[in-house]
């Protein structure tokens, strides 16, 4: 397979963007791909090509101070790249970005793309800090419409990132990848008691964002300042201004960009990682540092995705404040044992961010958007059209379709099931917390259980997932028609389609129904075994499942309400369950399931 990556600046490996390309690449082709790179480096090496820089009036000025500079696009360079090319993987969504994309459109070649560049870096650069807010939240949108709608698949480096992107509504399949730490910084380094001389770690470009201010003001409250050596491991524009501010509080300090080896023996000499980050997409050098088991101390930030890799509220002040900092410090250098526990409950959990792993879930998530674009490729033959029209309904039939659904399928359900039927939902609450699509899956024991569900998700109308017979039965198979159902496949060519078509439904934030167990069985009391669909298309699209038991309850006395029932019921909905995203797809798929069939069993 060759793949091909777009990234404006390679050569600066100061910054995490460009270390990360690096490395994967270096790991992809151990594993025998053809990574090949364009960008703006020079280099004689085979699978490299170069384009010109790109000056931008005043952007330019800042982005360099960030490490960063803008390529010039090049459309024959691209065309050569791009030459037997499986897939093209974007890194940064500026014009050479967006150049690359519609050559490889033109040259039918599948295009993925990351979301390396947080707006936030780009506003607190530019000097506005917590002012640059409506700034940022422009530019997550402009980055929508400009460049991300264009491709289907994102590579996001935290679940902080991806949450942002559901937050701004981008309607994308989202692969949360960390970018993975390399195992030489798995170390087991024995850090003693000793108070005589206490070295505090933070790494990290000297921006703004990173807020090494709040830990050298943090450091001057402590009680053991005289013992305190810190390290700030990076380089950056605000090195003269920290500086000044160490000479001003007399610290000892020690500014300096490390090579990886002298980083490694850095860390492993260091009591406790501080990241005071105010702004961070992942924090790679955190996790590095983490690795070894050296305890972190991070910034709770709205902004920031490293407080996630924290196991205790011990290791979280509040961004900013350095007086709660440096009570964490105090509290971490008086209790060695507390410290000593942490270290190794650090170092197993860090084993999930293995750049092995990482580059494992990368080359599956390169041939999952491969995949993809073959499988909307099939939805644009004449059989593959055909098929489309059962499952995309046409403007006038999704008008018809609302209309019917809300103006007299849902108050005729509600009147039926709520007011004769004594139905009672509970757990309702737990659809607040899915920010995007979902999938419900529920057991099948009724005629009207898919009703069931929609009065569960209104005012949402879900997509319903019907047996293809159901739609030849008279009258009833129009109903299911105008209700907006869809065929469940039959052939290959069907299940490619109706997963395609599925998944963008997903995105886009709709709900899908399904009955794993497929077969009804009326007023089944077990949960059956459960076909694995659901959980694929849940997978693959990157969205909760969310189960739902529909549960009969039998009545003390025949005058007890509902009137002339000899039962109630109950229909309860279970905490959205989401898919795995440290395991490859098909364990990951085999753990879903295995979580939500112990889910309904624990629904009663």
């Amino acid at each position: 397979m060759i793949i091909v990556y777009v990234i404006d600046s390679y050569g600066e490996f100061s910054n995490g963007t460009t270390i990360t390309a690096k490395r994967s690449k270096e790991h992809l082709e151990k594993l025998g791909y053809t990574v090949r790179v364009v960008s703006t480096a020079e280099s004689t090496e085979e699978g490299f090509y170069q384009l010109k820089k790109r000056r931008i009036p005043l952007v330019s000025y800042f982005a360099e101070k960030q490490s960063m500079n803008f390529a010039k696009p090049d459309k024959k360079v691209f065309k050569e790249a791009f030459k037997g090319a499986s897939l093209v993987h974007v890194f940064l969504p500026y014009k050479s970005g967006r150049v690359a994309i519609k050559v490889a459109r033109q040259m039918k070649i599948p295009v993925s793309a990351a979301f390396h560049m947080q707006p936030e870096h780009i506003t607190y650069g530019m000097g506005l800090d917590r002012f640059g807010r409506p700034l940022a939240w422009f530019i997550y949108k402009w980055l929508k419409w400009r460049f991300y709608r264009k491709v289907a698949h994102i590579h996001c480096p935290s679940e902080f990132i991806r949450d942002q992107l559901i937050k701004h509504n981008y309607k994308n399949v989202f692969h949360v990848i960390s970018n993975g730490v390399e195992e030489r910084f798995f170390t087991t380094p024995d850090r003693n008691d000793k108070k005589d001389l206490i070295k505090i770690l933070t790494i990290g470009r000297y921006s703004k964002e990173k807020r090494q201010d709040t830990l050298l003001k943090a450091i001057n409250k402590s009680k053991y300042k005289d013992n305190i050596k810190v390290i700030l491991a990076g380089k950056g524009p605000r090195e003269r201004h920290l500086k000044k501010l160490a000479k001003k509080y007399r610290l000892n300090c020690q500014f300096s960009f490390f090579s990886q080896e002298e980083l490694i023996k850095k860390i492993e000499k260091s009591v406790l990682y501080i990241h005071p980050a105010e702004a961070e997409i992942e924090g790679i050098s955190a996790l590095e540092a983490i690795a070894s088991g050296l305890v972190p101390i991070v910034a709770k930030s709205k902004q920031s995705a490293t407080q996630k890799f924290t196991l205790t509220e011990e290791s979280l002040f509040k961004v900013r404040d350095y007086q709660e900092l440096a009570q964490k410090i105090d509290y971490f250098i008086d209790f060695y044992e507390r410290r000593k526990h942490l270290e190794a409950k650090y170092r197993n959990y860090l084993r999930n961010y293995q750049i092995e792993k990482s580059i494992s879930l990368l080359e599956e998530f390169f041939k999952e958007t491969i995949y993809d674009y073959k499988r909307r490729q099939a939805a644009h033959s004449k059989q593959g059209k055909r098929i489309k029209k059962s499952i995309v309904k046409t403007r006038k039939g999704r008008a018809a379709s609302f209309l019917f659904y809300y103006f007299f399928a849902m108050p005729v359900l509600m009147f039926y099931f709520i007011l004769i039927r004594g139905l009672r939902i509970k757990g309702k609450k737990n659809l607040k917390k899915i920010k995007n699509g979902a999938i419900f899956i529920s057991n099948h024991v009724h005629k009207l259980d898919s009703a069931m569900g929609g009065l569960a998700a209104f005012p949402k109308k879900p997509i319903f997932t019907s047996l293809p017979s159901n739609f030849q039965i008279p009258i009833v198979g129009s109903l299911v028609h105008i209700l907006g159902a869809s065929p469940i496949p039959a052939t290959p060519l069907e299940t490619k389609i109706f997963f395609t078509e599925l998944k963008d439904k997903l995105v886009k934030g709709r709900y899908v129904h399904f009955f794993p167990e497929g077969e009804l069985i009326t007023k089944s009391e077990e949960i059956r075994e459960f076909k694995r669909g659901a959980f694929m298309l849940a997978e693959e699209a990157k969205v909760p499942i969310v189960p739902l038991r529909i549960n009969f309850i039998e009545k003390e006395r025949r005058i007890h309400y509902p009137f002339f029932m000899k039962d109630k019921i109950e229909l309860l909905v279970g905490k959205p369950i989401y898919p795995n995203i440290f395991l490859p797809k098909r364990a990951a798929i085999d753990e879903l399931q295995t979580r939500a069939i112990a889910a309904m069993q624990q629904l009663q």
